[in-house]
């Protein structure tokens, strides 16, 4: 159970009130996930994304609640969400941000082999990402990594 402290600084969190319900929903999942309160931040991605299955903001609501729980310690459940979110052709806006967290979480598990494979997925299908606003992110995290 939170404590009182936790419930009120979550409740101190504004939630959006605009036109586009579905925005404010997600809008408030990030809101919660940069005031590092993960475990809220993931519940209210998940209700957003039950909610709002056709949203334009569905592949943002997925990394980020990949990143939620990668954040949390929880690289295993993170690996799925980015995953799917990777996978999905129809909403692909962070499928380049999945599948690089992808390579993140499995090189979290000492999963080398697909730490790998992920970065290459990554490089091939993202050049431009690789090279530009994700370069950052690729190179932390291929340091450590011995891929071929």
């Amino acid at each position: 159970m939170p404590s009182a402290a936790r419930l009120a600084a979550v409740r101190a969190i504004e939630k959006p009130k605009t036109a586009d319900a579905g925005d404010d929903e997600y809008s408030y999942g990030f809101r919660l996930w940069e005031a590092k309160f993960y475990p809220e931040a993931q519940q209210q991605l998940k209700l957003f994304l039950e909610k709002y299955p056709r949203h334009e903001r569905r592949s943002f609501a997925r990394n980020l609640l990949g990143r939620a729980l990668l954040d949390e310690g929880k690289p295993e459940e993170a690996q799925k969400w980015f995953l799917e979110n990777y996978k999905d052709r129809q909403f692909r806006d962070r499928a380049a941000d999945s599948v690089l967290f992808l390579a993140e979480a499995t090189k979290r598990q000492k999963d080398t082999a697909r730490a790998c494979i992920a970065l290459a997925q990554f490089v091939d299908e993202f050049p431009n990402e690789a090279a530009g606003r994700l370069k950052g992110q690729y190179d932390a995290t291929r340091t450590g990594l011995k891929c071929d």
